[in-house]
């Protein structure tokens, strides 16, 4: 499927089911960094914790981050991020890095409903301008050079481009 894309690709972003089902985790173990999103409901931080758990104990995998999603406020992301990276380190002598929180928004469901992102059908919502801000703090991360993830799945697009 991304033999496809015609246009240069600059980021990819590849958005995965939750839980550590095999094309998850081969998903993961092909990309440069990891993004987790959770949500503060104690099935989404067990998944999310289950998948840090196996990609670092069983695929030596670095380079995850976490978005806390649909919270409050900014301070309870904060917070959840503070309770999982904590754990991550405690049981899993993992360090987890933060990215920016996207608050709860009834916007976002509206936006569902018309086929549009959230950024298109609403510009000026909470969490439009969250976005924003999670997709300037992604390309502001820093160039990987030597990273876990296995780019080789990507390779015939890189060899290959159109």
């Amino acid at each position: 499927a991304f033999d496809s894309l015609r246009e240069p690709v600059d980021y990819l972003v590849v958005d995965v089911a939750a839980g550590i089902a095999p094309a998850v985790l081969e998903f993961m173990a092909a990309c440069q960094r990891r993004f987790v999103v959770v949500c503060d409901q104690p099935a989404s931080i067990a998944d999310a914790y289950g998948l840090i758990k196996v990609m670092t104990t069983e695929q030596g995998l670095d380079e995850i981050y976490l978005i806390p999603n649909m919270v409050t406020t900014h301070a309870a992301g904060q917070q959840l991020f503070g309770r999982i990276a904590q754990v991550c380190d405690r049981f899993l002598d993992q360090i987890v890095h933060p990215l920016p929180t996207i608050v709860s928004d009834e916007l976002v469901p509206d936006s569902q409903k018309h086929y549009q992102s959230v950024v298109q059908h609403a510009p000026g919502s909470a969490a439009a301008r969250d976005f924003r801000r999670l997709a300037q703090a992604v390309t502001a991360l820093p160039p990987i050079h030597n990273a876990s993830g296995r780019i080789q799945f990507f390779m015939e697009r890189m060899l290959h481009p159109t």
